[in-house]
């Protein structure tokens, strides 16, 4: 896309977004910042990408085949012109998610009216993938590359259990339905709010809350006693992090967020006087080439950058730039960064 262009609605832009970005993978950061300048942008470009993507919507029950035939006509209507009306209607009735695997009885999740019976719904996401899924009760989950999650709805709550990854949940308010994200007995409850909570290790996790207000309370709390069992309360801004050594010293106090926390849902982030080491474990999250610092010393330097987390040669390239490195392959997946 370029200032030549013609002018063009939002939801043309978005579906040449979704095109140019899946042509080339460079196009793809721009498509991002794009997405990040306003939230009609992002949800266009999902609607437009979930269609493609091929999509399941979870209420319907005997209409598979049909919804099958359906993807098949948008994805070769999505190259024409004439594909947007036709992915603007049938996104009105999507939940968007290639991954996203219903369990026998997950139909119930799909009513917006409670039941009384019990339904899950599994979200994954691969190594460097990103999506947004919109669940049934208007609430948005933004999962992170490698993660995976159960959603559980009933009649007197919501239920998201975190088996590993990374999620930003921006919650529909229902007073009488608590939405709670847990992770090893460790629980996020709120009613309608938005923050994130991140599991990696055992006994391991990170909330941070953007809008509203969270109850925490620790993960593996059924085995530890003390401060670092108790329920704490976050304000906007702020974060709390849990690991088993915090957990056993019971030092878990809340904290101001990183300014910078959500950016990874745009695939490019802005570093500040951070360190090496933290850097590569970030970007080695969305990849299987994975950056190496040669030595603790390398991993200790710190820098200010602007990165595309989800391209390690990119990285690479700009720490070896900025810091005098030299990068070092080992095979097709390892680059080492030494001095």
């Amino acid at each position: 896309m370029t200032q030549t262009d013609p002018p063009l609605t939002i939801k043309q832009q978005a579906r040449r977004w979704v095109l140019e970005s899946q042509e080339s993978p460079a196009l793809h950061a721009a498509a991002m910042r794009w997405c990040a300048q306003d939230p009609e942008h992002r949800r266009e470009f999902d609607i437009v990408e979930a269609a493609l993507a091929g999509t399941i919507d979870p209420a319907a029950r005997t209409v598979r085949a049909r919804q099958k035939h359906r993807r098949a006509k948008l994805l070769s209507r999505v190259a024409i012109a004439a594909s947007v009306a036709a992915i603007l209607l049938f996104g009105a009735h999507i939940v968007s998610g290639q991954n996203l695997r219903r369990h026998a009885d997950a139909e119930q999740l799909a009513s917006s009216e409670p039941q009384s019976g019990e339904g899950s719904l599994v979200l994954t996401t691969r190594t460097g993938e990103v999506r947004n899924v919109t669940l049934t009760d208007g609430s948005i989950v933004t999962l992170d590359s490698d993660s995976r999650l159960t959603v559980s709805f009933r009649s007197d709550r919501r239920d998201i259990a975190l088996d590993h990854g990374r999620a930003i949940f921006s919650v529909a308010h229902d007073r009488s339905r608590p939405f709670i994200v847990t992770t090893e007995e460790g629980t996020t409850t709120a009613l309608g709010t938005r923050f994130s909570v991140e599991r990696r290790s055992r006994c391991q996790m990170d909330v941070v809350l953007y809008t509203g207000h969270v109850a925490v309370t620790p993960p593996c709390s059924g085995t530890k006693k003390g401060p670092a069992g108790t329920t704490r309360y976050l304000n906007p801004g702020q974060r709390i992090r849990y690991s088993a050594a915090v957990l056993q010293s019971g030092t878990a106090t809340v904290e101001p967020a990183p300014v910078n926390d959500e950016q990874w849902i745009t695939g490019v982030k802005s570093y500040d006087n951070e360190t090496i080491g933290a850097i590569l474990a970030e970007v080695n999250l969305y990849s299987n080439v994975k950056l190496i610092a040669a030595s603790p010393d390398v991993a200790e330097m710190r820098v200010s950058a602007e990165l595309h987390i989800r391209n390690p040669q990119s990285v690479a390239k700009h720490l070896s730039r900025a810091l005098g490195l030299t990068l070092e392959s080992r095979g097709a997946e390892r680059i080492i960064l030494k001095k």
